[in-house]
Formats: C-alpha cells, sequence, structure tokens
C-alpha cells in the first residue's frame, strides 16, 4: 500500500477537525409600500374658499365607505393631511358596542318649540330619562323616553304610554351608546390596508374631482367625517357656501316650474340670508345646517339648475338685514295671498321684519273684443271660433245652402282639391253626415279603421250601425273629431245645430294644423299687442280688431266686448295658415287675484274621521278621543292662531301656532272646516283652505308671481320682510 506523506496526513487531519465556516445572512428585505396606500403629504394642493359652510347629511352612522375615483383623495385629520389613492371605509368607534340600551320612541317632530314642552311633559308625567335626538338626514327630532337593558324590560313602561293616551304603534328603539370611547377613526382601503387615525373628524376630499360621493349622491367639493358624542358618525358636506346655495335655491323653488329669475334671485338672498344667521346652528354635532324643510332644502349637485345657478351668482355675498344684523329669513310656499306676523304661528317671538304682507296686486287691463254674449258651452265657443277664421257672415237662416258653404270654406282652409259631389240633402243631421262622408271618403275610412263590432260599440241602439251617416260619424268619432258622442240616441232627422257643425269643422281644422293654438301665460299686454311666455319661451302676437275674444272661467265661457285680464292669465290664440290672430281666450284662474294664485295649494281640501285625528294630535299631545275643536283666536290673516281640543272625558287643551296644523294634518293654518258625521255616527271634520308652510316672511311661489309681473329681486324682499337692508354680507 502506497503511503501518503505526512504533511499532507497532517493536512487531512487539521481539515477534518477544523469548524465549517459560518454562512454569511442576507440582509432583511423591506416591504415595498405602495404609494396608492393612506400616505402623509406635507401640503394639500386644494382648499375650500370662504365662507365655507358645513351641512349634515347623515346621522350616527357606523361607517362611511369612500369608491376609488380618479387620483384619489385627500385625507386631512387634526394632525396633518394624507393622501390615498383608493376606496376606503372609515368605521366608527362604538360600530360595534358592546353595551345597548333601549328606549321607547314617543314621538319625531321637527319643530323644536313642540320637542322641548313634550320632553318636559315626559319627564314630569313618567319620571323617565327623556331626551330629543336630532336626526339629520329626515330633519326630525327622535323623542327617546325610557333607558332600558334590552327590548323586553322597555315593554311595560311602553303599555303605561299608551294606557295614558300615546299612541298604540309606540316603536322600541336602540339608544344612542353612551359608553366612553377614544376618538380614533380606523380605516381599511379596498386592498385590505389598515390605519388608525387619532382625530376627532376627517376631511374627505377628491384630489382632482369636483364633487365626492355621499349616500350615494354627489355633493361638491368635500365630505367631513364627524365623531360625535355617541362614539358614530355625523356625514357632513364641507363647501364654499355660495356652491351650497346653487343645491338650495332649485329645491326650495324649482326653476323648471317657477322660471323667472328675479323670483330666483329673491330665493337665492332669502336663503343666504338664512344660511348666515344659523351657522354653527349644530355645531356640537360637527355641522351649520341641516339639508331638510327644519332648515332649508339642500339637494346637493344633483339638484343644480343653469337658472337657479345664474340666480345664485348675479346675487353673490347679497344678503337681508336688519339694524345690521342678518335677519332670520324664513319662507313659506304658498301663503293664499297674505303672510302673517311672525307670531301668530311661532308664540313669543316679534322680530319688526317678519310682519304681515300683502301677497295680491289687483291690477286689471283689458283688451278690445267684439261684441259680449251670454253664457257659452265649449262647443258653441269654438264654432264663433271658427266662423271667424273662416270668415262666414252672422245669418239667421240655417239651410243645405249654409252647410254647404261652410264645409267648402273648411275644404279650403286644409288646401283640400275640389270635388264634384252631390250638394246635401239638407240640413237635418243625417244629410250633413252622409254629405261629409261623401266629401272627405269618411265610409270607406271608417270601414278600415274602425270594425264591424266598434260601430255596434259606438252605436249599440241603432238597427244600422253600418249605414252611411254612422259610418262617417264612427270616423269623426274614433279620432275626437265629432262633438256629438252621443249620436246613438240623436235623430237623424232634425237639424244639426249650427254651432255643432261649426265645432267639427273647428276640430278638422285642427287634426290638419290649419287651425293651430298656442298658449301661455300673459306676459305683456299693450294696446293689441300681447305675449304670452309658455317653458321660458315668449312668443308675441298682433291681434286685429273685430275678432272674438273670450274669457273663460270654470266651465264658464263668454264673449267680450272689454276682455278683463290680469297679467300672469293663461291665454290660447288661434291662427290659421297665414299665422294671424283668428281669436283668443283669456283663462281666468279660479285661485283669484294673488301673486301665489299659481300654486297647487292655492285651494285644498282635506277631510278626515275623528279617529283618523287623534294618531296625529297623539304626537304632541296625548289623546285618546277626539270630541271637538274651536278655534279661539284668529289673526289679520285669518289663520288660526290658537285652536282649543276637546278631548275624552271633556278635557281640553289649546294649541297654538304651528301645532294647529301639524296635528290636524292640514298644510296651513288658513282654513275653515264643516264637522258632520259619518253614517256610522263618527265625527268628521272638513277643511278648506289656502296656503302651504307657515305663512311666515317671503312666499315663495308669491315671488315668481311678483317677478312674472316685472317686480325686481329687491322689490319681492322688501315686500315681505319690512324694513330690511340688501347689501354684501360682513
Amino acid at each position: 500500500m502506497k503511503r501518503l506523506p505526512i504533511a499532507v496526513l497532517a493536512f487531512a487531519a487539521a481539515c477534518a477537525t477544523a469548524p465549517p465556516p459560518k454562512p454569511v445572512a442576507p440582509s432583511p428585505q423591506v416591504p415595498t409600500q405602495s404609494p396608492n396606500r393612506l400616505t402623509a403629504v406635507s401640503t394639500v394642493a386644494r382648499t375650500i374658499t370662504e365662507p365655507r359652510i358645513r351641512v349634515g347629511l347623515l346621522s350616527d352612522q357606523p361607517s362611511v365607505t369612500f369608491p376609488r375615483v380618479r387620483d384619489g383623495y385627500y385625507v386631512i385629520a387634526d394632525s396633518g393631511p394624507a393622501i390615498i389613492r383608493r376606496g376606503f371605509t372609515v368605521t366608527a368607534p362604538m360600530a360595534n358596542a358592546a353595551v345597548v340600551r333601549y328606549a321607547v320612541q314617543v314621538s319625531a317632530i321637527s319643530d323644536l318649540n313642540s320637542v322641548n314642552a313634550l320632553v318636559d311633559k315626559l319627564r314630569r308625567d313618567t319620571g323617565q330619562r327623556v331626551d330629543a335626538v336630532f336626526d339629520v338626514g329626515s330633519g326630525l327630532y327622535r323623542i327617546l323616553a325610557g333607558d332600558f337593558p334590552d327590548q323586553d324590560a322597555a315593554l311595560p313602561f311602553k303599555g303605561t304610554l299608551v294606557q295614558s293616551g300615546y299612541p298604540g304603534d309606540l316603536l322600541i328603539v336602540r339608544r344612542p351608546s353612551d359608553q366612553p370611547f377614544e376618538k380614533v377613526q380606523q380605516i381599511v382601503d379596498d386592498e385590505g390596508d389598515r390605519s388608525t387615525i387619532r382625530s376627532e373628524s376627517l376631511l374627505v376630499m377628491p384630489v382632482s374631482e369636483t364633487t365626492i360621493r355621499i349616500n350615494d349622491l354627489p355633493y361638491r367639493t368635500a365630505a367631513r367625517i364627524h365623531l360625535n358624542a355617541r362614539g358614530l358618525f355625523n356625514v357632513i358636506n364641507e363647501l364654499n357656501l355660495e356652491d351650497y346655495l346653487f343645491g338650495v335655491v332649485p329645491a326650495e323653488l324649482g326653476p323648471r316650474t317657477y322660471d323667472e329669475i328675479e323670483g330666483l334671485k329673491a330665493q337665492a338672498v332669502a336663503a343666504r340670508t338664512y344660511a348666515v344667521r344659523n351657522l354653527r346652528q349644530f355645531a356640537s354635532e360637527g355641522y351649520d345646517i341641516c339639508p331638510g324643510p327644519a332648515c332649508q332644502v339642500y339637494k346637493g349637485f344633483s339638484g343644480e339648475d343653469p337658472q337657479s345657478n345664474q340666480a345664485v351668482t348675479e346675487t353673490a355675498g347679497l344678503i337681508m338685514t336688519y339694524d345690521g344684523k342678518p335677519i332670520d329669513a324664513l319662507f313659506t310656499s304658498t301663503c293664499g295671498g297674505e303672510t302673517s306676523d311672525v307670531g301668530t304661528m311661532f308664540p313669543g317671538r316679534n322680530e319688526p321684519y317678519l310682519k304681515r304682507a300683502r301677497c295680491v296686486e289687483l291690477d286689471m287691463v283689458t283688451i278690445d273684443g267684439r261684441e259680449d254674449s251670454g253664457l257659452l258651452a265649449e262647443q258653441q265657443a269654438a264654432a264663433r271660433i271658427f266662423a271667424a277664421i273662416a270668415n262666414l257672415p252672422e245669418q239667421k237662416s240655417w239651410s243645405a245652402a249654409d252647410v254647404e258653404r261652410a264645409v267648402l270654406a273648411m275644404r279650403r282652409l286644409t288646401g283640400a282639391p275640389e270635388s264634384v259631389i252631390p250638394k246635401p240633402a239638407s240640413s237635418r243631421r243625417g244629410d250633413v253626415l252622409r254629405y261629409l262622408g261623401a266629401l272627405m271618403q269618411l265610409d270607406d275610412k271608417a270601414r278600415i279603421v274602425t270594425l264591424p263590432e266598434d260601430r255596434k260599440y259606438f252605436f249599440p241602439q241603432t238597427a244600422t250601425p253600418d249605414d252611411e251617416a254612422r259610418l262617417a260619424a264612427a270616423f269623426l268619432m274614433k279620432f275626437g273629431v265629432f262633438p256629438a258622442q252621443d249620436i246613438d240616441r240623436i235623430d237623424l232627422n232634425v237639424a244639426m245645430p249650427r254651432e255643432e257643425l261649426y265645432a267639427l269643422l273647428n276640430s278638422w281644422l285642427r287634426e290638419h294644423s290649419a287651425l293651430t293654438e298656442a298658449s301661455g301665460k300673459i306676459l305683456t299686454l299693450r294696446g293689441r299687442n300681447v305675449t304670452l311666455k309658455s317653458e321660458g319661451k315668449m312668443q308675441s302676437f298682433t291681434l286685429p280688431a273685430g275678432i272674438p275674444i273670450f274669457r273663460r272661467l270654470g266651465d264658464r265661457v263668454q264673449e267680450y266686448r272689454r276682455v278683463p285680464v290680469m297679467i300672469g292669465d293663461r291665454a290660447y290664440v288661434y291662427t290659421g295658415w297665414n299665422k294671424t290672430p283668428a281669436a283668443m281666450i283669456v283663462q281666468g284662474n279660479l285661485d283669484g287675484a294673488s301673486f301665489d294664485r299659481t300654486s297647487s295649494f292655492s285651494n285644498w281640501t282635506r277631510s278626515y274621521r275623528a279617529e283618523d285625528l287623534v294618531p296625529v294630535i297623539n304626537r304632541r299631545n296625548p289623546i285618546q278621543q277626539l270630541i271637538d275643536i274651536r278655534p279661539v283666536t284668529i289673526d289679520a290673516s285669518q289663520r288660526v292662531a290658537e285652536l282649543e281640543v276637546t278631548a275624552e272625558g271633556g278635557r281640553k287643551f289649546m294649541l297654538r301656532g304651528l301645532p294647529i296644523r301639524w296635528s290636524l294634518n292640514i298644510p296651513d293654518n288658513l282654513f275653515v272646516y264643516e264637522k258632520t258625521k259619518d253614517p256610522d255616527g263618527m265625527d268628521r271634520y272638513t277643511f278648506f283652505g289656502k296656503g302651504w308652510g307657515h305663512g311666515i316672511g317671503m312666499c315663495q311661489v308669491g315671488a315668481y308671481g311678483m317677478a312674472f309681473r316685472g317686480f325686481t329681486y329687491d322689490q319681492i324682499l322688501k315686500n315681505y320682510y319690512t324694513g330690511i337692508e340688501i347689501g354684501p354680507m360682513k
């Protein structure tokens, strides 16, 4: 065996006993942070222009989610700004509260005076905890009574309230939590990254978008997530005051219906004044103003309209003041021709600028017509219009020749070709129908467009529904031309009255557009020049002398020699092919002369059984039976200021101001009523009234009516608010 050298052996031994080399540990890998997750930044490229306003949109939300948008969002906390380029959800500390308490919801009402009175009464009567919690989404105060560990524990208290006269459908609801909590907000983005921010509120503002979605609707500028005292979120739209008004004015006075710019400008100034006066009204909840009728209605970006935006822009910064201070610019939808002193609806208030104001201007003008007539049926008026456009003379006779003359005049006006046909045999109805059928081939047309069964259906008492006269009548009836719908029971052997034929020929001209009708509200009337306005468009006409002009009031039509007209009345101008007016009808308004007469609440009727009113009254005053009501005080505008209610056992209590309207479930305190009995002996109350709202301050539809009649926005405002000044806010 060959031996290895000693040196080699020694080396081998050394190698066998030496420790192995230590491996080199790799450098730790730091996870890459996505630039899209929530990341602190030093500056924010966008700002909200002053003055700003915070509009509460949602209350007591456990969480709020924002969808992913282009370029992401700025998230600005008390400690500074950050940016996130993902969608994300913010969760409140009390979203999953460990301790849940319950209460009985006794009522949900909007006026604070009624709220305070009911809270005080419940505390006195029950000795229980009673709270009023404002819900910004509904604009109502929820009256919560009692404090119980679970729903079953609340049931006996609910029963006690019902026995005391409160309604039987009271709800047992979860109370807002009173547990202590940390002011932290948890953010989870749509890729699962989590962050915790210590802040009472977060301002969330898109980096590049001009609107932000809140509750699936777009709003300008930004959302503020405010952590309220209950450990849940109030969701707020924070934006510039003028931008806010873009969403208020069209919600309060819809420009598509009330399309007068001066009226919209009056609404803009009133809404701006109201907002400035009521800033920080809900400061404890993190916002200035609510979005519903309890404050003023706000619909955000989706409710905006170009014309109302114009009204806001053209009055930018202007508010109303009294003694140098912004006024409480109350406004009401419809006032029924007159507003009231503020104390009528809000007892104890007496602001000098909220005084009774007239909302009416009886400024009648006239235009010369042709002659005075007695009462006319619509058919007679249509006949007179046809005679005027066909240039047919007035005459006493009525013969076959007169029938032919009228029909041929109609044919010329429609441009129909001349035909050689037999003349009408007489002016009897059957002969006239047969003549029309032969002249215009109505019998052949009727066989095509009506079925034999149709004709039997039209004329069930006629043995010959397919004779020539009834074929012609069937065609005319099918297309709404023939005015005598009950021809089935009319003797065809008697004369067709002149008015009947002329009205038929009038309809035929309309079907061929040989007689056209232009309608709209009378905007101006100067001499014989009349301008109509409809859907924002104007049409002007010069009325020839001697044409018939009618006035319609309800179903009463009369021709006038001197026609009474009020600016704003609707009119119908009839023209032929040559576009020259041949006649006009002025539509009088059954709601009279008030500026707000175009409102659907210029008159209203409500009828209730006594038992129907009990649960409505119960929202503010416990009652088991309604025995009677009696107006005690009526103000100068005829609104009921005080109403005595008699309940079960002869118990009486007084309603004052707004609670009258709400307790009777009627639109306004401006009403009269009748008490009757139903067949089962139950009392019934039927209310006849006008107006909608509290009837104080500016009448919104009245402002439109004033604007239509030429008043400027400042004249409108000074009519409704006594002694005010209009100028830039300071």
